[in-house]
């Protein structure tokens, strides 16, 4: 067996290894608002048919439209019917395709040490916590690999099918989310230094026959092609490839700062080296980070010949140093925007692992750097257990990839709503309405979905009486001066410090708790 053939069924193991680490319990984590606002949008999209691009404070339309496979394979009829498993099981198949699209690029960084990254993007814990959430990052991620993976073929064979595989992923990146120009910005930074440093350092290059300009014009032709299709919702609303272009309006203001989500420009390299909030358990990808350091290193180290020295790596190097300076410099930042330049830290990681064990000597000492790297990985994999898969951290502040999480509580209100709706004469057609100052009610629509008369407001209603309401406690005293009927009352947890207070129709409630009592041992 090859070395090849062994590294490439060694990432076949590893892939389907990280598919088993990201499948258990997928529906243990409250979903987070942002989860829930994606949700509902595929929900119509999966009801209706129709799906329009909206640029206000919402990504592009690939989420959606990969989603509605797995919803018609799930079975479910309507999104009433649909589950957090079947929408997690989206972002689970793109963060095992990440590891699968190693096979792409292993001739590019050596074989070894795409096994190796294989391996570290399988167990590193943002990757896994991320992987189990419906959000747009892990897609992006893997349109943004898949784009440089088809790139790089393209490089080594000349072929038209691999610049337009190219184009096609630039626009996925595009019509995933507007941060992918962040990425082709470090790809178009990165190419240009790394021509830079070979000249500079006087390493010999050739760049004739290395792309061809009507390749690259079909390429890009076919970018603008798919991106157009997807934001027209196929050729449905014109309106939408438009907006996909202004909605950087927005996204300038949002990414400029003084906003609730601003945070020093270290924020995600102390999140990934080491983190540790009140009395509870400390993590660190700082394996991650020290390996990708040496692959850096090594991948930067002038050299007068190329031999032996895999072709990718440096440029892999100039982009995640260009793109994590980029993240790092914008104000606007959640934990999971890192997941874009900690994929490149990985593949640099795995390209520092060969370099550090081809530095040592013996075959005793390379033989001991293995059982310590393999250690130190035993112990990332129990932190990526514990960040996603144990209940005491998955929505808990704690876990420094929680951010502003729903928390368990919330799931008591659509619970007591499926307790009443036996009691009312209408069952679940019963009517609720939900009021919260900014429409800070999210995720609530995706968990009162299966009762059709919901309603939702930012502001008290004129007659704001319900067989439920449910309303944010800066407005309760105001909706208790409102109130006709009488209420029974409690108070549950949006997230932390967020409260909302339920009000559920008294004789709802009394019938409701004679029914409990009945249906009590001696009862």
């Amino acid at each position: 067996m090859t070395r090849r053939t062994a590294a490439v069924a060694l990432i076949l193991a590893v892939a389907a290894g990280a598919l088993a680490f990201r499948l258990p319990r997928l529906a243990l984590r409250p979903l987070h608002c942002d989860e829930a606002v994606e949700a509902v949008k595929t929900g119509i999209l999966f009801d209706s048919g129709v799906y329009r691009y909206d640029p206000h404070e919402y990504h592009g339309p690939t989420l959606h439209y990969a989603t509605v496979p797995f919803l018609w394979l799930s079975g479910a009829k309507s999104f009433a019917d649909a589950s957090e498993t079947t929408y997690r099981l989206v972002p689970v198949a793109f963060g095992v395709g990440l590891v699968l699209l190693l096979l792409l690029v292993g001739d590019g960084i050596g074989w070894p040490a795409a096994a190796v990254a294989g391996a570290l993007t399988a167990i590193s814990p943002a990757m896994l916590f991320y992987s189990r959430y419906y959000i747009h990052e892990m897609l992006l991620v893997f349109f943004t690999a898949a784009a440089i993976g088809a790139g790089w073929r393209y490089v080594r064979s000349r072929k038209l099918a691999w610049a337009l595989a190219a184009g096609i992923c630039l626009a996925l990146m595009h019509a995933t989310k507007e941060t992918c120009v962040l990425a082709f910005a470090a790809m178009g930074l990165a190419l240009a230094a790394k021509l830079g440093w070979r000249k500079l350092w006087g390493e010999a290059f050739d760049l004739r026959g290395a792309i061809e300009a009507e390749h690259v014009a079909l390429a890009l032709a076919i970018a603008v092609t798919v991106s157009v299709t997807l934001f027209s919702s196929f050729f449905t609303n014109w309106r939408g490839p438009l907006d996909s272009i202004l909605t950087y309006r927005s996204y300038l203001t949002r990414s400029g700062g003084a906003g609730a989500h601003d945070h020093p420009w270290h924020y995600y390299l102390g999140i990934l080296a080491y983190a540790r909030y009140g009395r509870g358990a400390w993590w660190s990808e700082g394996l991650i980070l020290a390996l990708a350091l040496v692959g850096l290193i090594a991948a930067l180290w002038p050299r007068r010949s190329n031999e032996g020295m895999p072709p990718l790596p440096r440029f892999l190097a100039f982009y995640t140093l260009f793109l994590t300076a980029i993240y790092s410099a914008i104000p606007y930042k959640t934990p999971w925007c890192a997941l874009s330049f900690l994929h490149g830290m990985i593949l640099l990681a795995g390209f520092g692992v060969v370099a550090l064990v081809r530095l040592v000597p013996t075959h005793l000492l390379k033989a001991a750097v293995v059982l310590l790297l393999a250690a130190a990985g035993h112990q990332l994999a129990g932190q990526a257990y514990r960040a996603a898969l144990d209940r005491r951290f998955v929505c808990d502040y704690r876990n420094p990839y929680v951010y502003g999480h729903t928390t368990w509580d919330l799931l008591e209100v659509s619970r007591r709503a499926e307790q009443i709706a036996p009691v009312h004469p209408k069952g679940r057609a019963m009517v609720i309405k939900v009021i919260a100052s900014d429409r800070d009610y999210w995720p609530l629509p995706f968990y009162l979905r299966r009762f059709p008369n919901v309603g939702y407001w930012s502001d008290l209603p004129a007659d704001p009486d319900a067989d439920l309401v449910i309303v944010s406690a800066d407005l309760a005293d105001a909706l208790e001066r409102r109130l006709r009927g009488d209420y029974f009352s409690e108070t549950r947890g949006l997230r932390p410090r967020v409260l909302l207070r339920v009000y559920i129709r008294r004789d709802l409630w009394n019938a409701f708790i004679h029914r409990q009592a009945e249906a009590a041992p001696g009862g």
